[in-house]
């Protein structure tokens, strides 16, 4: 005789002397301890053997509902395979369901730990992907719901969205192949998607742009150890790292030399060469300064014994333009501090020999002078800073005459 809600009904939460087992139809059957808990399970054979699984409690599964799981799992036993286990390896999958950051770190540190820009790609995606979705499951992560961040991040970071794009895809793909997902939502999805174009940066602030921003850099509220690192860029053309990674012993006033380990530039882990500037006197007011904020050896970490954290200088130049948009009603067009270093270079080849302006830059020579010229050039460099110094306090003030190149003849 078929079970009914009043039967189950009279059994909750009623003490007996013993358990009672009572069968519904196509294997369901209810249990009734002796404390009245009322508990569902289903009983059928496979592979000639007697086996059965829980379904569920009552009130909190109805008679209905446990009708349907029965048949749902009946379905299961037709196909060959059997329920209790099917079951156990579904709730095993759901367990084991990874979150996106959970998911993308659990990908970062086997393979993406090994990129040279590693740190760098961790900051992107703890400051604009996590708060977003990195609590939902990655399984569940639409393309619609990625369409969402990805068109809010193109307008302010285009470069951050390709790098979100392109290791987003990477890490999906390398859950679908250890089987932890099925779909990769990204794979077909590209920068160009947002507007975004593919090659070098062309980005060159003109005159007008340099004076702004030097001008907004003093006048915002940004911390002071970003105002000189953002002047430094600008003035060395070095690459980002060469200061965040800087130690005061790096800097030598009384030759006027920054001696860039190799360790700590793009070109050294090459070649195992440091990078040698020249310091001229302009330029050791900010430096010293940097020093005096810095509460260890490194000059532009906020902490002592670490260096500034990569990804720290994300938002610098977004600020300074929301910046100058309110205080000078001036809409900057975006820019990066990468923007800066091709800026400056771009002054150079003004200012300085072509060899010499690569030399600044910090690059090895091309082909035949890279293997046999090994002259540091300290002197001319020297000489271009100087001249790009007093350019940039031309444009800084206006009053201040440009250093101007003697004409050919």
């Amino acid at each position: 005789m078929a079970i009914s809600d009043s039967y189950l009904k009279s059994c909750l939460n009623k003490e007996r002397e013993k358990v009672v087992e009572k069968s519904d139809r196509d294997g369901l059957w209810v249990r009734v301890s002796v404390k009245g808990a009322v508990t569902f399970f289903y009983r059928y054979r496979y592979l000639g053997k007697q086996d059965k699984m829980t379904i569920g409690s009552y009130p909190q599964l109805g008679l209905k509902d446990a009708r349907e799981e029965v048949e749902k799992w009946a379905a299961v036993l037709a196909r060959g395979d059997n329920p209790k286990i099917k079951r156990d390896l579904e709730r095993g999958k759901i367990k084991n369901q990874f979150t996106f950051e959970e998911l993308f770190r659990e990908w970062f540190g086997v393979v993406c730990i090994q990129k040279e820009s590693s740190p760098l790609i961790l900051r992107s995606f703890e400051l604009h992907v996590f708060p977003k979705v990195g609590k939902y499951p990655a399984g569940e992560l639409t393309l619609h719901n990625w369409l969402m961040l990805l068109d809010r991040l193109s307008k302010a970071y285009s470069e951050i969205t390709k790098r979100v794009i392109s290791n987003t895809k990477q890490c999906y793909s390398w859950a679908v192949k250890r089987q932890i997902l099925t779909v990769n939502p990204l794979s077909e999805l590209t920068g160009r998607d947002f507007g975004i174009k593919k090659g070098m940066g062309k980005r060159v602030l003109d005159r007008k742009e340099i004076a702004m921003v030097w001008m907004a850099i003093d006048d915002s509220r940004l911390m002071e150890r970003n105002k000189l690192l953002l002047k430094l860029l600008l003035f060395f053309a070095c690459r980002l790292s060469e200061l965040r990674l800087a130690r005061e012993g790096d800097f030598d006033f009384v030759d006027g030399i920054w001696t860039v380990p190799a360790e700590n530039h793009k070109t050294g882990r090459q070649t195992g060469q440091p990078i040698l500037r020249p310091i001229i006197p302009e330029i050791v007011p900010l430096l010293k300064q940097a020093m005096e904020i810095a509460p260890g050896e490194f000059v532009f970490s906020g902490k002592k014994d670490e260096p500034m954290q990569e990804g720290n200088h994300l938002s610098i130049t977004a600020n300074l333009r929301q910046f100058m948009l309110k205080a000078y009603q001036e809409n900057v067009p975006h820019f990066t501090v990468h923007d800066l270093r091709r800026t400056a270079r771009t002054n150079f080849s003004e200012l300085a020999d072509p060899i010499v302006a690569e030399k600044m830059l910090g690059h090895a020579l091309p082909g035949v002078l890279g293997v046999y010229d090994k002259y540091q050039y300290m002197d001319e460099m020297r000489e271009a800073y100087g001249r790009w110094w007093a350019r940039l306090m031309s444009i800084i003030e206006p009053d201040i005459l440009e250093f101007t190149p003697r004409s050919a003849g």
